[in-house]
């Protein structure tokens, strides 16, 4: 079996240093250089997050029942109120909600649209380890931080439990150290016409 050794500096060019593997792929680029693209992408707010404008969550600092996830779970006891949750002074932070413990949950529900069928994505910012359920169903689990919102995917199974209608994003989060906040939507991408 042969191992292929890239050069350290090749960053450029369309082949590899040695002309056997092509870089790029032929049909994307006649595609592009005859002007036969696909349509743009519009990224549609499912259920927004708080970077531009709070959203109201429900949300606890205490440890909730096991069954807190799910759509069924009573969550009227939580309190109420904008997220995102965090402290001050942690970067890209939209804190509408401030929240110093180490772990954070979350439930909020949201509408959604059978329509609604293109590729659905998280937006999210967090600052440590983060769980993220739709309908009861993991969506998403990441460890470590991010300094700014960014797009996570969500699993099959969480994209097939929508339902029209009422649906519930949950959230569970945990601090370790350092600046802390949490924010979490959902969105669409949306082919334009051309």
């Amino acid at each position: 079996m042969r191992v292929r050794v890239l050069s350290p500096t090749e960053c450029n060019g369309l082949l590899t240093y040695d002309r056997e593997i092509n870089k790029v792929i032929p049909q994307r680029a006649a595609a592009v250089n005859t002007g036969k693209l696909p349509p743009p992408l519009v990224l549609k707010e499912v259920s927004p997050t708080s970077q531009l404008q709070g959203v109201r969550w429900r949300f606890t600092t205490q440890q909730p029942a096991a069954e807190w996830f799910k759509p069924t779970f009573n969550d009227l006891t939580w309190q109420d109120g904008l997220g995102g949750c965090g402290t001050e002074g942690t970067p890209a932070a939209v804190i509408h909600s401030e929240w110093k413990s180490a772990d954070i949950w979350l439930r909020l529900e949201f509408e959604w649209s059978a329509e609604e069928t293109a590729k659905l994505g998280l937006k999210a910012h967090q600052d440590e380890d983060i769980e993220i359920c739709i309908n009861g169903v993991l969506a998403n689990k990441s460890e470590g931080f991010t300094s700014d919102y960014e797009e996570l995917e969500i699993t099959p199974e969480a994209v097939a439990s929508l339902k029209p209608g009422k649906n519930l994003i949950s959230v569970h989060y945990h601090q370790k150290s350092g600046g802390q906040y949490v924010d979490v939507g959902i969105f669409a991408e949306i082919p334009t016409a051309k």
